[in-house]
């Protein structure tokens, strides 16, 4: 599978900080900071059960460990072929006494000191964004298949094995002139993606941006947990005037999508006792959505932050939320205790 490159384009959000009479307001707060040369290119992070952070970079793949107040206390991995290393790090998931890692081609199992304790070659090759690992090594990302210009959700074996390519859509509906076949560059920030999670016993969870609906998988049948209207909130027109012009001045192969709204879900996150967390922004609210197990809806809690919500990396562990920021300048690790 040929995975097409993405380039990223943001626009600016400021997070609703009201109240909710239904579960009250979080109010993350900063746990520590990581220099940009420390955490160059953050772009995923896990949380061991002593509450140390795991981070890797996207540039050379050195998984970083921190203590809580962000001491660093381990570096290991980086790029190479030869066990330990990675040709191409997609995510990383702290689970007991060990933390695995996600390469294309292999699954690497390390302690939390950074010793190699096994490395397992996978079926495929696979190259995604954002992939989310459960603890037995199976895993869910979206994936851009430039073969068929699709942008699609799969969700694989613990072999890396497809065991389903569980939703997708054409690029051309979001990126008019994408072809498949070719080599092309899209900016996905504001079109249809998707949001996806691990229940603790290892079912999948997974929404589309763009409808407040979470669906879960079993046994490949998808069962729908919770469904709800909602409105999508507007884009501003300025941002819209800008980007268009910024879209003015692309040609092949690159594209990028102007939106008319803000996504719905944000954000998708399932705690270890198997609560649904849904980061949502809509006419009617803003925030974070609590669905029980069995997708009843459990409080709504308005969310007070000093950092863009939208463009953080969003993972759970010891019944807290943490978020981790990135900036040229450094990578900021929040966190919020879970009502």
């Amino acid at each position: 599978m040929r995975i097409a490159q993405a380039c990223g384009f943001t626009a600016s959000l400021l997070a609703c900080a009201c109240t909710s009479p239904e579960g009250g307001t979080l109010r993350p707060s900063l746990a520590f900071r990581i220099s940009a040369e420390t955490g160059r290119n953050a772009r995923d992070l896990t949380v061991g059960r002593a509450g140390n952070v795991f981070v890797f970079d996207y540039d050379e793949y050195f998984i970083r460990q921190f203590d809580s107040a962000g001491r660093l206390l381990t570096t290991f991995g980086g790029v190479g072929d030869e066990p330990g290393r990675f040709e191409h790090l997609m995510a990383i998931r702290a689970h007991g006494d060990s933390l695995l890692a996600l390469d294309p081609g292999s699954v690497s199992v390390f302690d939390l000191a950074g010793n190699l304790r096994s490395r397992r070659s996978l079926a495929d090759t696979v190259v995604c964004d954002h992939p989310r690992m459960h603890t037995d090594g199976r895993w869910a990302a979206a994936c851009i298949v430039s073969e068929t210009a699709e942008h699609t959700l799969t969700y694989r074996r613990t072999d890396g094995s497809e065991a389903r390519a569980v939703v997708s859509y054409s690029l051309g509906e979001f990126f008019p002139g994408v072809e498949p076949g070719e080599l092309f560059y899209i900016n996905p920030t504001q079109a249809r993606t998707y949001r996806y999670d691990f229940t603790p016993d290892g079912r999948l969870v997974w929404a589309t941006s763009d409808r407040l609906r979470v669906l879960m998988d079993q046994e490949g049948v998808d069962v729908t947990l919770f469904d709800a209207e909602a409105t999508a909130v507007p884009f501003p027109e300025d941002e819209i005037a800008a980007m268009q012009e910024r879209q003015a001045g692309l040609g092949p192969p690159l594209f990028m999508n102007v939106p008319d709204h803000f996504q719905l879900v944000q954000h998708l996150v399932i705690t270890e006792s198997g609560d649904v967390w849904l980061y949502i922004m809509s006419q009617e609210r803003t925030g974070l959505l609590r669905l029980s197990a069995t997708g009843r809806e459990t409080g709504f809690y308005a969310v007070a932050a000093d950092f863009d919500l939208v463009s953080a990396r969003l993972t759970t562990a010891n019944e807290r939320l943490y978020f981790m920021v990135r900036s040229p300048e450094e990578t900021a690790i929040h966190s919020v205790e879970l009502p």
